[in-house]
């Protein structure tokens, strides 16, 4: 394992924090994450401190160039950057993933008036989250056949006005401004529209999920929100090339990525778990369970698949910055294909063997680790919901499919 490689996490030296965060200033606030988050997740305080600290501290531009207010990281390094913060705290490494994701698709196109002031406003360390829809919104997961946001022309005031709801709003809770996709009142045309936060944006964290608890997933409300006219734009150019149908590949490997955080933060919590433990059952064959040889081998165990899980996510960011590397190019639809099947393949692989590794560590602990004070529960159930997004089934049978016959991935969001 080399010491030049600023991704790598040793869990066998017990770190946190890849010596990449260390060297772009997240170590301390990482840390702190890390302490504070079974007291966050006990007394369900959403953490808005926190994520305001991420911000403070760059994390949401860290794809801008240094010259641009950023640091300009690869791709493969903001997701290092993110595992880091997951494994600190989950919850505040998805609370972004809404916002990393218009960044990515401004950083493509610059020139577009419309992800221009998205990176405009990311340089200003502002977090951009995903607006509303009419009232007649689907129900979760249907496909909708036409655009269902609406916005109003206000003539005396020579602005829009909309209102709606958006359903698993992850991250608006503390997003700055929020983005949607709209028909317009005035010529009836499909628009752009970018609005920051105001009078009439709601502020209720209605998520009921029994994990991921703080990510602000609820219902985001919007009522009679002001877009300014100058801040409605028209919608970006179809490529008529067709060379990227996969685009929300990102979606899905950076949810991926957040589950392979958690399990490393099982493997550090695993160690600590065994040295607590002063009391091994009589029928042990050691005076104290970290002695225990069964327990021993059981720690080696969760060591092994932690690290296993991290290489399996870092397969598939690989392949997804391949696929950034070449867009534009002829190489882009061979390489956002490949990105999208190594994205499936960890998530099949991740999504069965991340709750296993959280049930392990209660197997570690035993009777020592189950009170609610520790909170040990949440990684097993973080990991679960987490991973409940496009379920797993469907990934499985597209791989075998194409394996079969050659058929293609969808193209829709996640895939």
């Amino acid at each position: 394992m080399s010491d030049s490689d600023p991704t790598i996490v040793d869990i066998g030296q017990a770190k946190l924090v890849s010596p990449l965060s260390a060297a772009h200033g997240f170590k301390d606030i990482i840390a702190h994450i890390a302490a504070t988050a079974v007291e966050r997740e006990l007394n369900h305080r959403l953490p808005y401190e926190e994520i305001a600290a991420l911000k403070a501290s760059g994390f949401g531009a860290l794809r801008l160039h240094a010259d641009d207010g950023g640091r300009g990281l690869a791709l493969s390094e903001l997701l290092t950057v993110a595992r880091d913060i997951a494994a600190a705290d989950s919850n505040d490494a998805h609370a972004f993933r809404n916002h990393l994701w218009q960044v990515e698709a401004a950083l493509r196109r610059q020139d577009h008036p419309f992800h221009a002031r998205v990176l405009a406003l990311t340089r200003e360390n502002k977090t951009i989250g995903l607006s509303f829809t009419e009232s007649d919104v689907p129900a979760a997961g249907a496909r909708p056949t036409r655009v269902l946001t609406r916005l109003e022309w206000d003539d005396p005031r020579q602005c829009y006005v909309g209102s709606g709801d958006k359903v698993y709003a992850t991250g608006n809770l503390y997003n700055d401004a929020f983005a949607g996709t709209a028909i317009e009142s005035r010529e009836g045309r499909t628009v752009q529209y970018l609005f920051e936060r105001g009078e009439g944006v709601s502020d209720d964290d209605d998520w009921q999920g029994f994990g991921q608890r703080l990510t602000g997933s609820g219902t985001a409300r919007f009522r009679n929100v002001t877009v300014p006219a100058a801040h409605v734009y028209p919608p970006d150019p179809a490529r008529a090339d067709g060379t990227s149908p996969w685009g929300y590949t990102f979606h899905q490997v950076y949810l991926t990525n957040c589950i392979a955080g958690i399990a490393r933060r099982v493997a550090l919590d695993a160690v600590e778990v065994l040295r607590a433990r002063k009391r091994n059952f009589y029928h042990g064959t050691a005076t104290q369970p970290a002695e225990e040889p069964v327990l021993q081998a059981l720690l080696g165990r969760v060591r092994a698949y932690a690290a296993s899980i991290e290489a399996t996510a870092g397969r598939a960011i690989g392949a997804l910055q391949r696929a950034w590397d070449v867009h534009g190019t002829s190489d882009e639809y061979e390489a956002t294909l490949t990105a999208t099947f190594a994205a499936s393949e960890a998530k099949v692989v991740i999504d069965d063997l991340a709750p296993q590794l959280a049930s392990w560590l209660i197997d570690l602990g035993s009777g020592s680790v189950v009170s609610r004070v520790g909170a040990l529960d949440r990684h097993w159930r973080n990991i679960k919901v987490i991973a409940s997004h496009n379920p797993r089934l469907y990934k499985e049978r597209l791989l075998g499919q194409n394996l079969l016959n050659g058929q293609l991935p969808p193209t829709g969001a996640f895939f």
